[in-house]
């Protein structure tokens, strides 16, 4: 559902530009880092605690791997699933940079700060940050609590059920 909005932002980012590095925290069943992958010239790190889901619909229940799902990306050398939680990843990566991050990950509210600060240093100048479910919980607090410290060194381009946010400058 959130697709056409995705297209037209990460397009005006990234569309014709080559060795894009995304790092999406909560991979769910895989299907956003599929949509960069087919999409984009990137390679994806995502980060989860969980590798496989149970799916309930009506009576029937199934099992759902996020790694099946990535499998042909992470077998070209793309995507690589990395099996803990962002506290771990994010601690461990404090080195890497990224053009694109997307938050979706826990739903707590010191979580998702937790998640934004962290991230948001291994985020380019002139990146783009996505969190997902505004509206969910407390979540909000979390990324609104982000936007009005980090307010000197962003421009919010979208706020909705998803908050889109540029990088303008690095912080001194």
């Amino acid at each position: 559902m959130h697709a056409p909005l995705w297209r037209e932002v990460l397009d005006h980012y990234f569309k014709d530009k080559q060795d894009l590095k995304f790092l999406e925290l909560g991979t769910g069943n895989g299907l956003c880092a599929n949509f960069l992958l087919d999409n984009y010239s990137c390679t994806v790190d995502t980060v989860d605690i969980e590798e496989t889901r149970i799916v309930k619909e009506q009576e029937n229940q199934y099992e759902v791997s996020t790694i099946k799902n990535l499998q042909p990306f992470i077998e070209a050398g793309r995507c690589t699933f990395n099996l803990m939680n962002t506290k771990q990843f994010l601690t461990a990566n404090q080195d890497k940079q990224y053009d694109f991050i997307y938050i979706d990950a826990s739903h707590d509210k010191d979580w998702v700060l937790y998640d934004a600060v962290t991230s948001f240093a291994l985020l380019k100048t002139e990146g783009l940050l996505i969190f997902d479910d505004y509206g969910w919980g407390d979540c909000g607090i979390g990324i609104n609590a982000f936007l009005e410290c980090f307010d000197k060194h962003i421009q919010v381009i979208h706020k909705g059920w998803q908050v889109f946010i540029h990088k303008a400058s690095d912080l001194v």
